[in-house]
């Protein structure tokens, strides 16, 4: 296993400067927005930028990378990534922001690409579990640091975005130097929305709700972080602790879904998820009943995709788990496009906290529909239930994932 860990340590060096720089600048934005007043419209129009990115490069871009190699590909797409941070110190333009955002969405979907395939590459099927958690541990302790850094100068200033852009320009040294051979980038057949519905129509709701829901308080939470009066450092924390409570309580909750009827673990997630969001909605300006708050909603929301996954593939034979799960990250990847414009246009509309009213309506919307099916289709015994996968939304994690090498 060591061995394993220690073939992949230069890219999962690299793929922590990507996922640091991606949370420095998602924050930033998110503040520099709020400290400027932005008009909400521009907001939603900005926030929309990068999941919109995102979603284009898991659609397009296996094809460049398979056009011009994994190798070049990683550095066009890491050098593409620090020209956009550093393009964001130099304007404030709104829609220049939003091209950069989905510029640099669609790199970060490509850097993420060629990593994962990497990851898989070295992986065996006896290694697959320990690389694919020290790849989720590395991409959240990261992106969490990412955040934590907007405390190092004033939002303010260009200095933000010059750190993002020598942290995405980081990127490449590790893997520029690696002796590992490059990975084939295959590509993976999707199942689309009439096939899902048939293997889980709870599986598509949730990622879809957990995209727009989650996705919008990633991006707009530094904006409503601002808006409600937190300085630069306190708002740096409260991010930190979501993400902190999202890698925290992945397993402790995936072990109860692993024990009981995965619906029931993912009904309480949703449950535990929307009343944190109206707490959060309630607690007005208290910066330390929101870092508890915000720990908890991280701890609950954040396990909401890998328990749908889960959940679906309990239903499908190992040799359709890619599928299922690289459809389901689609359901994920438009959610979350939808959701940060719509929770930052609520927020204009009826001020700050509607980013957690809108948050705790979907996750009620959710919870009903889970209700729902839970009532028409018997519970799978926990026998047949496969064990529980931490699974991140990116690109090219599914083969990672050791269900799919599971055989009966």
């Amino acid at each position: 296993m060591l061995r394993s860990l220690a073939a992949v340590a230069a890219v999962l060096f690299g793929i922590s400067f990507v996922s640091a720089s991606t949370g420095l600048v998602a924050t930033t934005v998110g503040i520099r927005m709020g400290l400027e007043s932005v008009p909400t419209t521009l907001v939603s129009i900005v926030l929309t930028g990068y999941p919109l990115g995102f979603l284009i490069g898991c659609l397009y871009g296996r094809q460049l990378i398979g056009a011009i190699g994994p190798v070049r590909a990683f550095a066009a797409f890491g050098g593409l990534a620090t020209t956009t941070a550093l393009g964001l110190a130099l304007t404030d333009d709104p829609y220049v922001w939003t091209l950069l955002r989905a510029a640099g969405g669609f790199c970060a979907a490509g850097l993420y690409t060629v990593t994962e395939s990497w990851l898989n590459a070295r992986a065996t099927m006896a290694t697959r579990g320990a690389v694919l958690a020290a790849y989720m541990i590395t991409d959240k302790v990261a992106y969490a640091g990412g955040q934590a850094l907007v405390a190092a100068a004033d939002p303010m200033s260009p200095v933000l975005f010059m750190i993002a852009g020598i942290l995405f320009a980081l990127c490449l040294v590790p893997v520029a130097m690696t002796r590992s051979a490059a990975p084939v980038v295959s590509s993976t057949t999707r199942y689309g929305l009439m096939r899902l519905i048939k293997v889980s129509p709870v599986g598509i709701v949730a990622t879809i709700a957990c995209g727009a829901a989650n996705s919008a308080v990633s991006m707009a939470g530094p904006t409503y972080a601002s808006a409600i009066g937190l300085d630069p450092a306190q708002i740096a924390l409260f991010m930190t602790l979501l993400f902190v409570g999202g890698l925290t309580l992945q397993w402790p909750i995936g072990w109860a879904s692993d024990h009981f009827d995965r619906r029931t673990v993912l009904l309480f997630a949703m449950i535990a998820t929307m009343a944190a969001a109206i707490a959060m909605a309630l607690v007005g300006r208290s910066a330390e009943a929101l870092y508890v708050l915000g720990f908890i909603f991280g701890g609950a929301a954040f396990v909401i995709y890998p328990l749908a996954v889960g959940h679906a593939n309990d239903y499908i034979e190992p040799d359709q788990v890619v599928g299922v799960s690289a459809g389901l990250l689609m359901c994920w990847a438009i959610g979350a496009v939808v959701g940060p414009p719509v929770g930052s246009q609520i927020m204009g509309w009826v001020g700050p906290f509607g980013l957690y009213v809108f948050v705790a309506a979907i996750y009620a919307a959710a919870a009903l529909f889970t209700l729902y099916r839970m009532r028409v289709r018997p519970a799978l015994p926990t026998s047949r239930q496969g064990p529980f996968v931490p699974l991140p939304t990116t690109p090219a994690a599914e083969p990672l994932n050791p269900r799919s090498s599971i055989t009966d």
